[in-house]
């Protein structure tokens, strides 16, 4: 993990646009890329906030998530954070145990001028994702899907296991 925080540091190239056209498995919106096609289940994480409180990048809450996972292995994780602009899809893959790591499947795109909630949905239409939740600290982020896809945490607190339970109903597990 360590080493991934240090790989993180290393600024990230800008992304030319490009009119070549990607696979179906990959994701043709820009910058946002899924490495396969989701599962039945999918979880579009945040990180600051959730996974830790605030932006103290400690990722204090990453350990309680990943026995929730364990627990729930039809779960796929895609990164909605606005980490995902400022670090490589593997480096934030890499944060996570080896067992778990296979089901961080990529990133939301990023797209200027919306909102969270706009670039799940863009990634929700594009694989026709049916059972999603949100892990979020901002909920005016999700002004249209927040009462039935947003498990919203607290900024200063960040994740806990009540949040997981209520991800897990809204995912009817």
């Amino acid at each position: 993990m360590i080493q991934a925080l240090l790989r993180m540091l290393r600024p990230r190239p800008a992304v030319a646009e490009s009119s070549i056209e990607l696979p179906p498995t990959d994701i043709a919106l820009p910058n946002g890329r899924l490495t396969r096609p989701p599962s039945s289940h999918v979880l579009m994480l945040d990180i600051d906030g959730v996974l830790h409180p605030a932006q103290s990048g400690t990722l204090l809450y990453l350990p309680l998530l990943e026995a929730w996972l364990r627990k729930h292995t039809v779960i796929d994780v895609v990164i909605s954070s606005n980490w995902k602009d400022s670090h490589f899809f593997d480096d934030l893959a890499e944060l996570f145990s080896v067992d778990v790591r296979e089901r961080v499947i990529g990133t939301t795109p990023t797209i200027e001028d919306a909102d969270r909630e706009q670039e799940i949905l863009a990634l929700v239409a594009r694989y026709d994702i049916q059972r999603w939740v949100a892990l979020d600290d901002k909920p005016e982020g999700f002004p249209t899907t927040a009462d039935r896809h947003l498990i919203a945490t607290d900024y200063f607190d960040g994740l806990t296991p009540e949040h997981l339970a209520r991800a897990a109903r809204a995912l009817g597990l």
